[in-house]
C-alpha cells in the first residue's frame, strides 16, 4: 500500500468522511496509515477541535502520533479557496513546504491518505492548484462524488482535469449525504459515470448520521460491505 490522494467534485462533497472511512478500513486490516490535510481553510488555528477541523478529525480516527503541523502545515481562518484566503490574510502558501511535510509523513507510514481541499482546480497559489499538489505526491487519485443530479457533469469534468494533468485515477466513490432513500435517477448515477468516464466506481459511502470516531466504528460492517469491491490494497 502506498496510499491515495482524495479529491472531490466540489466542496462539502464528503471527502473527509470518505477519507476517515478508508483510514478506518486500512487500520482494521492492520495497515499503518498516515493521514494528511495539507491545507485547511475556514478553521481558526487557535480554536479548533475534531468537530470543526478535518485534520484533527482524521488524526483522531487514525490515532496516530504525528504532529499537527505535519498533518496540516497550512491553516487559514478565512473560509475561501487557499489562494484567496492567503491573499486576504496577507500571507503566501509555499507548495514546497506542503510536499516536504508529505514526504516526512510518507517515510514514517506504510501508506498515506491525503485529503485535498475542494476540487482539483482550486487554486493554492496563482500558478499552482490542487491538481499540481496531487501530481507531486505521486499518489493515485480517488474522486468523491455526490448522487444528486449534476454529478455527471461535475464528475466527468474532474476526471478530464485529472487525465489532462497526467494523474493516475484509482476510481470514484459515491457519497450518500442524505438519509432519504435514493431516487431511481440517483441509483443510476454510478453506472452512468462508469459508462461515460471509463473509471470504476470503487464503492458507495453509506449515510452516516453520526460523523465521529464512534459513529464510523459502529457502522464499520456496513462500510466494509460498501467498499468491498474497491480492491484498495
Amino acid at each position: 500500500m502506498s496510499g491515495y490522494f482524495i479529491t472531490g467534485t466540489d466542496t462539502d462533497v464528503g471527502k473527509t468522511v470518505v477519507t476517515a472511512c478508508l483510514a478506518t478500513l486500512f487500520k482494521n486490516q492492520g495497515k499503518d496509515v498516515g493521514v494528511m490535510k495539507p491545507i485547511e481553510t475556514g478553521v481558526d488555528p487557535e480554536c479548533s477541535s475534531a468537530a470543526n477541523s478535518d485534520a484533527k478529525f482524521l488524526m483522531e480516527v487514525t490515532g496516530n502520533t504525528d504532529q499537527e503541523e505535519e498533518v496540516c502545515p497550512c491553516r487559514l481562518k478565512i473560509p475561501a479557496s487557499p489562494y484567496q484566503a492567503a491573499q486576504m490574510a496577507g500571507t503566501k502558501i509555499q507548495p514546497s513546504t506542503l510536499i516536504d511535510k508529505f514526504k516526512v509523513l510518507q517515510s514514517r507510514h506504510e501508506g498515506m491518505l491525503v485529503e485535498g481541499v475542494g476540487g482539483l482546480l482550486v487554486p493554492i497559489t496563482r500558478n499552482y492548484d490542487v491538481s499540481d499538489l496531487a501530481l507531486e505526491t505521486g499518489l493515485p487519485l480517488i474522486i468523491v462524488s455526490r448522487f444528486r443530479i449534476g454529478t455527471l457533469n461535475h464528475t466527468l469534468l474532474t476526471v478530464q482535469a485529472a487525465k489532462q494533468k497526467g494523474i493516475i485515477i484509482k476510481g470514484i466513490i459515491l457519497n450518500q449525504q442524505e438519509s432519504e432513500e435514493l431516487s431511481d435517477v440517483e441509483k443510476q448515477q454510478g453506472k452512468l459515470i462508469e459508462e461515460l468516464s471509463g473509471i470504476p466506481i470503487l464503492g458507495t459511502c453509506p449515510y452516516l448520521e453520526d460523523i465521529s470516531l464512534e459513529g464510523i466504528q459502529e457502522n464499520l460492517p456496513q462500510i466494509q460491505q460498501a467498499f468491498k469491491n474497491g480492491n484498495f490494497f
